[in-house]
């Protein structure tokens, strides 16, 4: 019981937070057309949730009982098939909403391109140039910033006296200091 009342806490939270995301950044998110995707995948997660709890219920209220037959299932292991049963049909209504809410249409340029051959399409599969490429690129960046906090590090940043006053004057009282002494 308690990890039901957790399990649902945390998945409301989850929402919340998702919610206060989507007001945050609306007009951002306009050109993807966030809600409709929101509402998709959370159906499935939701649906498969309640309509668990409530098969629960069924059980715990005996209204799904022990199968009389010899060797037949337990409430507990009809209730599981009912619902493995259901989540399989669901997920031919949610595949169909996904399709369309999750449309590759908005990727394909106007252009006719005609399809690659399967050679082609072999060779890009195991070209590995990109990821070459990237890992370089990183590097690179990740050694950049390295240095740049290694050189912030040791050097002073001062908005009243630039560095090479102070070099000047240092170097001038040290002449000064000297021959004073000599």
């Amino acid at each position: 019981m308690w990890t039901l009342i957790i399990d649902n806490i945390a998945q409301m939270w989850a929402l919340y937070c998702l919610v206060i995301f989507y007001q945050a950044l609306k007009h951002e998110l306009a050109g993807i057309e966030p809600l409709p995707k929101f509402l998709c995948v959370k159906a499935v997660v939701f649906f498969s949730f309640w309509q668990g709890l409530f098969l629960d219920c069924l059980v715990f209220l005996s209204i799904i009982t022990d199968s009389k037959n010899e060797g037949g299932y337990t409430a507990e292991e009809t209730a599981e098939t009912v619902q493995n049963l259901l989540i399989c049909m669901e997920m031919f209504g949610f595949s169909i909403a996904h399709h369309i809410v999750f449309s590759y249409k908005h990727y394909v340029s106007e252009i006719e391109i005609p399809p690659p051959q399967f050679l082609t399409s072999l060779s890009h599969l195991f070209d590995f140039r990109d990821v070459r490429t990237d890992i370089r690129t990183q590097l690179g960046v990740s050694a950049q910033t390295i240095r740049n906090n290694h050189r912030s590090r040791h050097t002073e940043r001062s908005p009243l006296l630039s560095s090479e006053h102070v070099e000047l004057n240092t170097f001038k009282n040290y002449n000064q200091d000297s021959n004073e002494n000599i």
